[in-house]
């Protein structure tokens, strides 16, 4: 099938989104999905080849739509609930502790999942907390989930998940924080609104800083799109989020000492986690 998008313009287009987006799509692994997202694009805008399509996303796309349309179509956003569930263990029962002991009392804790995805992630930090007990009794918790895709951000707020998101949370707690639907579940009312769902962009500066301080990072098996310019940026600016002692956790095949020298890791059972 002869696409619209030609080799010669997919390093145009790449180029484009590693600028704005910070990931690098390459030719052999993204040329057809790209090319079929640009076909379906560009004969809805009533574009009539990719110069005119290109001429649209770059200098027309005013408000950051189209861009977003783009995101939307070229990132993965597939995962389960309680998925490396080693690392939230390791928050509830080593992280939360120490920071609950050494921060003022009236310090709000406050967690961030990046990327949130459909919100499968946070809710499973929100579980874990909710399962420990004791720290949310006696301390305020927030947690923020962000994702450049608005779809899925949309996804997450709606809270409705398949069977096989769900498909490792243990029975009792899927009773008690979800409602069973037709088409698989949906998070009980008392469990939404528990998590901040935001569509930001991780390059983004202004957008980062408009999130504020936190304590917690959360970034799994997002920096294996990146280039190493792009984690390291990404690595710079979670250090700059975070609040002296704070703590980041990556996905297991990711390792911030190859990134970034300003971390000091620790490794508690079989997880490695990073304190500014």
């Amino acid at each position: 099938m002869a696409y619209m998008l030609s080799t010669t313009n997919f390093s145009k287009m790449s180029e484009f989104i590693y600028r704005k987006s910070g990931i690098f799509l390459e030719e052999q692994k993204h040329y057809e999905k790209l090319a079929k997202f640009i076909d379906a694009r560009a004969e809805k805008l009533g574009a009539e080849n990719f110069r005119k399509y290109f001429f649209k996303l770059r200098f027309e796309d005013k408000d950051g739509s189209e861009f977003q349309e783009l995101m939307n179509g070229m990132t993965v956003n597939e995962t389960y609930f309680f998925r490396e569930k080693e690392q939230f263990e390791v928050l509830v029962g080593h992280i939360l502790p120490e920071l609950h002991k050494k921060l003022p009392k009236d310090k709000v804790l406050r967690i961030l999942s990046a990327p949130s995805s459909t919100g499968e992630e946070p809710y499973s930090i929100i579980l874990h907390i909710i399962e420990e007990g004791v720290i949310m009794e006696e301390r305020d918790i927030e947690v923020v989930g962000i994702d450049i895709d608005s779809k899925v951000i949309e996804k997450a707020i709606a809270g409705k998940y398949s069977e096989r998101s769900v498909h490792a949370i243990p029975k009792p707690m899927l009773k008690e924080w979800f409602v069973k639907k037709p088409m698989g579940h949906e998070i009980s009312d008392d469990l939404k609104g528990t998590v901040d769902f935001k569509v930001t962009n991780i390059f983004d500066k202004a957008m980062l800083r408009k999130l504020g301080k936190f304590d917690v990072i959360f970034s799994r098996n997002m920096m294996i799109y990146f280039d190493d310019a792009s984690r390291k940026e990404v690595a710079m600016s979670f250090y700059d989020m975070l609040d002296p002692g704070g703590y980041v956790l990556l996905g297991h095949a990711e390792y911030m000492s190859r990134i970034v020298s300003v971390f000091t890791a620790r490794k508690i059972d079989t997880t490695l986690i990073y304190q500014k």
